[in-house]
C-alpha cells in the first residue's frame, strides 16, 4: 500500500521547487567553505624561531625606549607650601623632599640646591591691580638644555576623571553659541550654570570643568648667574618662553570657538573673581577660547588623579646652565582637596617627557619571551624528548590491560 500523504503536501512541493534557486547559496569557493587554508604546525624549530625574534625585538626596542628616558632632563620644585613656609625677609633653603631632578653627574651645580622666599608686589589683572604675595623660586639647571624646552605645571590628587566633572560643559557654548539659559540650566553644566546672585545671568564658560581651570601664574626663567665663573652675568638673562601659542594640539581650536553672547547677559564663573572682579567689561571681555591654548589643555581632561600640563614653552634656544630665578603668583588652592601642584622644566626626546615605564614593560615581556625561549632549546633539542608525530603514542596503538572478567576467568 502506497504511504499517506499529508494534506497539503502536493501543493508545498510544487511550491518548493521554484523556490529552492533563491534560497540556495551561490557555488563559489567562499560561499561553499571550500577556499584554500594553510595551518600553521608548531614545530620545535619554529617555536623557537618564533620566541628568538619577539625577544629580540621586544629587549632591543625596550633597550632603545629606556635610553630615550635616560637622555631626558628635567627639575620639579614642589611650591604648595611656599606662601605658608617660605621666609618673607630673604631667601632661604628650598628643603630638598621638594625637588626631583634628573641630570647627569659630573656638573658643579647641585640641582637640589634650591632657595624660595615669599616677597609683596602689585599683580596687574584686566582692569585692575592689588598687592599679591609673589613665591620666588632660585634653582640650578646644572647642564645646558637643548630646545625644545617645555614648563609644565604637576598636579597630585585632581580627579578629572569623576564621572560627573567629566560631563560638566556646554559643547554649543564653548563653540561660541549664545545659548539661552533655560537649555543652560537644565544642562549639565550645573550647578554652575547660572549666577547665584539676583541677576541670574549665564555662566560663561559654563561647568565645573572651567571653573576649577588652573590659574596660578609663571614668569619666564630668569638667568642670575652661571657656573664657570660663579658670579652674574653682563645682565640678567630672560629664557623667553612663549605660553600663547603653540602649546596645545592643533585640533583643539575646533572646538571652540568667540562667544556671541553680549556683555550684558553673561558672568565669569565664580573661581575668575581674582581675574574678572567687575565681571565682563569693555575693559576686560570675556575671553576668546579659541586661542587661548592654556584653556584649551585644561579642557583636555587627565585619565589619572596626577598629571602634567604644558604651561609654556621654547623650541629655539638652549637653556643655558646656570642659577635661575621663577616667581610665581600662587591662586589655585590645593588644600581643598589635599592636594599638591609643582612646576617642571623638562626636555622632551621622540618619545616625549621623561617616562620609564614602556621601556620596562618591553623589557619584561623581552626577557619572559627569552626565557620560555631557552627552556623550549633545552627541552626540544637537549632533553630529548619522544620524537614528533610518532603515532606510536597513539591511543590504538597502546597494548590494552586486560579487563577484569577476563583476569578472574583466567585464573
Amino acid at each position: 500500500m502506497a504511504p499517506r500523504r499529508r494534506r497539503g503536501a502536493d501543493a508545498q512541493e510544487d511550491n518548493s521547487e521554484p523556490d529552492a534557486p533563491k534560497n540556495r547559496p551561490p557555488n563559489t569557493a567562499f560561499r561553499q567553505q571550500r577556499m584554500k587554508a594553510w595551518q600553521c604546525v608548531l614545530t620545535p624549530k619554529l617555536i623557537v624561531t618564533i620566541f628568538s625574534i619577539l625577544a629580540a625585538i621586544y629587549l632591543g626596542f625596550g633597550a632603545y625606549l629606556t635610553w630615550l628616558a635616560h637622555t631626558v632632563r628635567d627639575l620639579r620644585i614642589d611650591y604648595t607650601d611656599c606662601v605658608r613656609d617660605a621666609p618673607k625677609t630673604e631667601l632661604g633653603p628650598l628643603p630638598p623632599k621638594y625637588i626631583s631632578a634628573h641630570f647627569s653627574d659630573n656638573s658643579t651645580l647641585d640641582p637640589y640646591q634650591a632657595r624660595w622666599q615669599v616677597i609683596k608686589r602689585n599683580v596687574t589683572y584686566h582692569n585692575y591691580s592689588r598687592e599679591r604675595d609673589i613665591c620666588q623660586v632660585e634653582f640650578n639647571i646644572p647642564e645646558r638644555l637643548e630646545p625644545s624646552v617645555s614648563f609644565y605645571y604637576y598636579l597630585e590628587n585632581f580627579y578629572q576623571n569623576h564621572r560627573r566633572y567629566v560631563a560638566s560643559f556646554n559643547a554649543k557654548q564653548l563653540l561660541g553659541e549664545a545659548v539661552d539659559g533655560s537649555t543652560i540650566n537644565g544642562s549639565t553644566c550645573d550647578p554652575i550654570a547660572h549666577d547665584s546672585n539676583p541677576t541670574g545671568k549665564i555662566v560663561y564658560p559654563c561647568g565645573i570643568i572651567a571653573n576649577s581651570m588652573f590659574n596660578d601664574t609663571f614668569s619666564s626663567p630668569t638667568l642670575l648667574s652661571v657656573p664657570v665663573t660663579g658670579g652674574a652675568p653682563e645682565s640678567e638673562r630672560v629664557y623667553a618662553m612663549e605660553n600663547n601659542t603653540g602649546i596645545a594640539w592643533p585640533g583643539l581650536s575646533d572646538l571652540y570657538g568667540k562667544t556671541s553672547y553680549n556683555l550684558s547677559q553673561i558672568v565669569p564663573p565664580p573661581n575668575w573673581h581674582e581675574a574678572y572682579l567687575f565681571g565682563y567689561t569693555n575693559e576686560s571681555p570675556p575671553p576668546d577660547l579659541k586661542t587661548w591654548e592654556a584653556f584649551q589643555n585644561w579642557m583636555m581632561l587627565a585619565a589619572s588623579p596626577n598629571f602634567y600640563k604644558l604651561y609654556q614653552r621654547n623650541d629655539r634656544d638652549p637653556m643655558l646652565a646656570g642659577t635661575y630665578q621663577i616667581e610665581i603668583v600662587s591662586n589655585f588652592d590645593t588644600n581643598l582637596y589635599n592636594g599638591r601642584k609643582s612646576f617642571v622644566i623638562t626636555t622632551v626626546s621622540t618619545m616625549g617627557s621623561r617616562n620609564i615605564w614602556p621601556g620596562i614593560i618591553f623589557l619584561i615581556v623581552g626577557g619572559v619571551c627569552l626565557i620560555l625561549d631557552v627552556y623550549f632549546i633545552l627541552s626540544f633539542f637537549l632533553w630529548k624528548p619522544r620524537k614528533l608525530g610518532d603515532p606510536s603514542y597513539l591511543s590504538w596503538n597502546q597494548p590494552q590491560a586486560p579487563a577484569p572478567g577476563h583476569a578472574a576467568s583466567a585464573s
